[in-house]
């Protein structure tokens, strides 16, 4: 008979979301194309039957993980940008110099946009997952102009900006920044863009 004590651990049940986060992490990391969905399983110790469970094709999955990041991503740029801690144009600029300071100090200039690395690899083969990131696209271009649109009403910039036009601009050549950034490994792109739209558009 022993007296010592018996600790039981029980693993938490992994369900559908979890496989989703899995893959969300090592294609933000590595990519969709070079991730296998072994790889996937793995990450969390579940058998491939179990992935097929909830997903018929890595490319269902690959639609899935893409849905779930734009949810996300979608709520992280309303917390940023319609924050009222601070003023709409303080919102506006802190988002950018943030991105630029992660991207400096721990990204070293990679990964991006999952919504971008994956409509670049995926959009010309699979349509739900160009629908997902239009849609992503859309949604954030309206955060952004609700910004834009806090701006005027706050006097910050001018009455006559064209928010809708500026707020496309400003997701489109984001995006642009941040392939170049990663093509070139500086953040010298997204500096650029910085300048340009406080400096020149917004002055």
């Amino acid at each position: 008979m022993t007296t010592g004590h018996y600790v039981c651990k029980v693993k938490r049940k992994i369900d559908k979301e979890d496989i989703i986060k899995s893959g969300y992490d090592l294609f933000y990391d590595k990519g969709y194309g070079v991730t296998g969905i072994s790889e996937i399983t793995s990450k969390i110790g579940i058998p491939k039957g179990s992935f097929y469970n909830h997903f018929k094709s890595k490319e269902e999955f690959g639609v899935a993980v893409l849905d779930y990041y734009v949810v996300n991503n979608l709520d992280f740029l309303n917390a940023s940008l319609l924050s009222e801690a601070h003023s709409p144009l303080t919102n506006l600029k802190k988002f950018f110099l943030d991105y630029i300071d992660l991207q400096e100090n721990v990204l070293g200039c990679s990964k991006g946009c999952l919504m971008s690395n994956m409509t670049m690899e995926l959009a010309d083969r699979v349509d739900p997952v160009q629908e997902s990131a239009k849609i992503g696209f859309e949604k954030a271009s309206a955060v952004f102009e609700l910004c834009l649109e806090n701006a005027v009403l706050s006097k910050e910039i001018n009455e006559d900006t064209e928010t809708s036009l500026l707020a496309n601009f400003i997701v489109n050549s984001w995006q642009g920044a941040s392939i170049r950034m990663k093509a070139d490994k500086t953040t010298e792109p997204l500096w650029m863009f910085y300048r340009i739209l406080f400096d020149k558009l917004l002055k």
